[in-house]
């Protein structure tokens, strides 16, 4: 019998600081599509140049809860690129590293939230070290929770800093401006 109570104290007192830690991280992935191109559409007399996106986006996520409904989420997502002209086609992999604070408004049952903060990002492939590696991201959703279960649409928009003066040698330059529906799926 002492036996049984030791053990069971001994697992309640492991158990315990992972549920504390359950109630201020959580941890999940984020999963959606981009409403922008990668790239600008560029047309010189007989030369073209366009994006070809491959429309997904999808990466771990990681948030710190904080009193008051705020909460810092930090997010890595990856995204295939994919660039076409007349002359050539490229692909590169890009790795999106927003760092966002996010306040949710104290509604019962869908709480709707905001976030805003920097964003990093490191293209890989032939031309990728001539695309802007920072940006800002600000963003919108709802957030509806069920048990300890987090499902979170949103919409976001970042503004990536210039282009390197290669990118504009080589006749294409990425997309400043960028729009996506993501949703995030968290515990």
């Amino acid at each position: 019998m002492r036996t049984v109570f030791l053990r069971g104290l001994v697992l309640s007192l492991l158990i315990s600081p992972l549920t504390f830690a359950g109630q201020i991280f959580s941890v999940g992935v984020k999963a959606g599509v981009p409403f922008t191109d990668a790239f600008n559409s560029f047309t010189s007399g007989s030369y073209n140049s366009f994006s070809d996106a491959k429309n997904y986006i999808v990466g771990p996520m990681v948030e710190l809860h904080l009193p008051l409904g705020l909460s810092v989420e930090a997010d890595a997502l990856y995204r295939p690129l994919s660039f076409k002209s007349s002359a050539t086609s490229t692909d590169f992999s890009s790795w999106e590293f927003p760092i966002l604070a996010k306040y949710r408004f104290p509604i019962p049952l869908v709480k709707p939230y905001v976030e805003a903060g920097p964003s990093f990002r490191t293209v890989g492939g032939l031309f990728g070290g001539n695309f802007s590696n920072s940006g800002f991201t600000a963003g919108a959703g709802i957030e509806l929770r069920i048990a300890r279960f987090r499902i979170g649409p949103e919409i976001r928009y970042t503004h990536w800093g210039a282009d390197g003066t290669n990118a504009a040698n080589l006749g294409f330059s990425s997309n400043q401006n960028q729009g996506e529906f993501l949703v995030g799926f968290s515990f």
